[in-house]
């Protein structure tokens, strides 16, 4: 009977450290993604964990559901197309559940009156090259930004005058204007547009890839900069890099 008991607390052991070893792997990563007005779900966006090389597409209700999360810290990156992509951090505990629930805005440039033939890239367009007319700028279209050397975006925006890329975790990348610098001389961020959205100087610009941009606009001085993109205040001082996506 001894003998007969030993195995049996030895056989629960055992099934509490498969139990723990379980729970350990079980981290959640859920939630749900919203249009920014109204409580209307976005099905077929996309969330990623870039750092895990995981991603999947929310469903009809906008919910998403990641399994086996390992503990720790992580990026999340939530994209749509027609509306302005997000960026969150997470800190994940073990055999917890981390749930989100992202809003996203959607883009509405206000562009000139073009012809009902045009289509919406036509549109986004118009002004890009109407402003290129007048040679004020740096600017690259489709097959000129393609013929541009690397496999991140950064990589190739880093071949504009004036720009140089700051590093950020993981492959994390920012704008910045090597002809200027910060009050504590540190350089200075430039402010990034995306399809006609003002989306700060902490855009990580690898958030979008090579083949998804259609077009370039980089103005590295103040005096430069187009009036629809001249903000006041700090994101305005540094330049703008304006890109437009497919």
């Amino acid at each position: 009977m001894k003998g007969h008991s030993a195995a049996s607390m030895i056989l629960v052991a055992a099934m509490c450290v498969g139990a723990q070893s379980a729970n350990a792997q079980s981290s959640l990563f859920t939630g749900r993604v919203l249009a920014d007005s109204g409580n209307t779900p976005l099905p077929g966006a996309e969330i990623a964990l870039a750092a895990l090389g995981r991603a999947q597409r929310a469903d009809q209700r906008g919910e998403f559901r990641f399994t086996a999360v390992p503990a720790g810290e992580h990026v999340a990156q939530v994209r749509m197309p027609g509306y302005a992509p997000k960026v969150d951090t997470i800190i994940v505990a073990d055999a917890g559940e981390v749930r989100r629930e992202f809003r996203l805005a959607r883009i509405e440039a206000t562009l000139p009156e073009v012809p009902v033939t045009a289509t919406l890239l036509d549109r986004r367009l118009y002004e890009f090259h109407e402003r290129r007319r007048f040679g004020i700028g740096r600017f690259l279209d489709s097959a000129e930004f393609a013929n541009t050397h690397g496999t991140r975006t950064s990589d190739r925006l880093a071949r504009l005058p004036g720009v140089i890329i700051l590093r950020g975790r993981f492959s994390d990348a920012y704008v910045a204007n090597n002809r200027q610098r910060t009050l504590n001389g540190r350089l200075c961020r430039a402010a990034v547009w995306l399809d006609g959205i003002n989306v700060g100087i902490d855009y990580n610009v690898n958030l979008l890839d090579p083949s998804m941009i259609a077009a370039v606009e980089w103005y590295a001085g103040q005096a430069s900069i187009p009036a629809r993109f001249n903000v006041t205040g700090r994101a305005g001082q540094c330049g703008v890099l304006v890109i437009w996506t497919r």
